[in-house]
């Protein structure tokens, strides 16, 4: 990563804008100039670009400050400049209504929006201004045909003061409008940061990890109505043990049972993680008597490789490895508790001293660097982005409080998580002779503000923020910074022979274990 190459298409685009908005050439040249030296975040940077021209050219300044109200919260989840051609190609594509009209429709909404000082312009918005033009030309055939059908607020709010009401689509809409604050929905937009399930903002944990017992049709329904009030499938905590806790079966009958079990599980229509513990704990200590019975249960999980779960060991000593047959041990999930409670959620490992999740937000790191060199510049913006979603947090418990269907003391027993995307390429690039220095420092950061830190997934980074860590780099850089740091910090070591899972096991939260490597330093 390169932190000035992003400053300067920064600044290009700024000069570009400031053209477009009527400055001369001498104005701009001014502009630049006095952000030659001035650090932010693009935002920021825009801002002070509007006073400097401000007092060089007042209009041109207007217009400039005009180009930021034109900006787009897209269905994507995207913040993109307001354009004329999409509502012209909208109208084409969906109704039978000529192309002049279309463009003469185009064109005056755009002029109403420069009007407007709107502080949420969505495509939705747009399309209620295009519906109002066609009906004011008398196209009311064509209104029909383009109309959009939805829910009203009003309804919306009603349906969730009385019910668990669960339509994705349109409490989506009403999170971003209504419940999400407005830096909060920006910094999406522009991925800064990444809000998982916005659809479930207002209505839904996020995560869970459970300890269930009872016969296998119980498990099942039990993990069914987690499932109903959490965003993600819930874990299966100490799996083998719940099995296990049943009449005893004989070692030739635990294959049917869990073909049995898996059937009965892919009736919930999830594949959930699974964890296999080695060992006693609290939460499952009345069945420790049942531990032989746990473990041929742990085994034979491993071996079947069923579409309802994805399993991993839980173990808190590498001596408990010693368990599982020789087979299995060729390609596992180890999840360290030797220090403290770790759990894996589909999202990715957690060190969780509570076993449910209220929410997850990731920060796109390199994101937040782009436009700043000074290491204290950027750890500051970390702080007001920490800040943030730690508001944003607090207000989704708030709103949870008020859902009859949710359980209390499970939202007060709650934590809140942040991944992190970048964190290679950003320690590295802000001191590229000590960069475990500076993860240490963004790690220490997030857990100052009591969020259990992680990984972002690497296929969901790519999806959203269009960049993921670098799992090599990011592994050694891990492994050379403090043990308190590196066992806090949710990250999926890979490794490649038992006696190096068993090094690692006192020291990091998760491993993954493969006899054929998988990455390569090519990357």
């Amino acid at each position: 990563m390169q932190i000035d190459k992003p400053i300067k298409e920064v600044l290009q685009h700024i000069a570009f804008e400031c053209q477009e908005s009527g400055a001369t050439k001498w104005e701009v040249l001014k502009v630049l100039k006095e952000l030659e030296q001035f650090e932010g975040t693009e935002q920021q940077i825009k801002k002070k670009a509007a006073e400097v021209l401000e007092k060089l050219n007042p209009q041109a300044a207007k217009t400039l400050l005009s180009f930021e109200k034109m900006k787009v919260y897209t269905t994507r989840e995207k913040l993109e400049p307001f354009d004329r051609g999409n509502i012209i190609k909208s109208l084409l594509k969906e109704t039978q209504i000529s192309r002049h009209v279309a463009e003469k429709i185009g064109s005056e909404v755009e002029d109403k929006v420069k009007d407007l000082k709107i502080d949420y312009l969505n495509t939705h918005l747009i399309r209620e201004m295009v519906n109002v033009k066609l009906l004011e030309y008398g196209h009311e055939p064509i209104h029909s045909e383009y109309a959009r059908i939805g829910v009203p607020v009003f309804e919306v709010k009603r349906k969730l003061q009385t019910e668990l009401y669960d339509n994705p689509d349109i409490l989506k809409e009403y999170n971003w409008l209504n419940a999400i604050p407005s830096l909060s929905r920006q910094m999406h937009f522009e991925g800064t940061i990444h809000i998982f399930a916005p659809e479930d903002f207002s209505t839904k944990m996020f995560a869970t990890s459970r300890f269930l017992s009872g016969p296998k049709e119980d498990l099942a329904l039990q993990s069914l109505k987690l499932d109903r009030v959490f965003s993600t499938p819930a874990t299966l905590q100490a799996f083998n043990f719940s099995l296990a806790s049943n009449a005893k079966i004989a070692k030739s009958k635990i294959e049917p049972e869990l073909d049995s079990c898996a059937k009965i599980f892919a009736l919930t229509q999830k594949r959930r993680i699974a964890t296999l513990a080695l060992f006693s704990d609290l939460n499952w200590q009345e069945y420790s008597s049942k531990k032989r019975e746990a473990v041929s249960f742990a085994n034979a999980l491993l071996q079947k490789k069923s579409e309802s779960f994805e399993p991993c060991v839980l173990v808190d000593s590498k001596y408990q490895l010693k368990l599982l047959t020789k087979e299995n041990l060729k390609s596992i999930t180890v999840l360290s508790n030797s220090k403290d409670p770790m759990t894996k959620f589909e999202f990715g490992p957690v060190v969780a001293q509570k076993q449910n999740m209220l929410g997850l937000v990731a920060i796109n790191l390199e994101k937040l660097a782009e436009p700043i060199i000074r290491q204290e510049r950027f750890f500051e913006q970390l702080e007001k982005t920490l800040e943030e979603i730690k508001n944003l947090m607090e207000l989704k418990k708030t709103i949870l409080e008020k859902r009859s269907y949710i359980d209390k003391k499970a939202l007060q027993e709650s934590s809140c998580a942040v991944c992190f995307c970048g964190l290679y390429d950003v320690s590295h690039a802000l001191d590229g002779s000590n960069p475990q220095s500076i993860a240490q420092r963004i790690i220490a950061a997030c857990q100052k503000h009591g969020f259990a830190a992680l990984e972002m997934p690497q296929k969901i980074a790519y999806e959203k923020f269009g960049a993921a860590d670098r799992q090599e780099q990011t592994q050694k850089m891990l492994l050379e910074i403090s043990q308190k740091q590196r066992k806090f910090y949710g990250f999926t070591y890979k490794t490649f022979s038992l006696k190096e899972t068993e090094g690692l096991i006192p020291e990091c939260p998760c491993i993954e274990l493969s006899v054929k490597p998988d990455f390569h330093s090519a990357q």
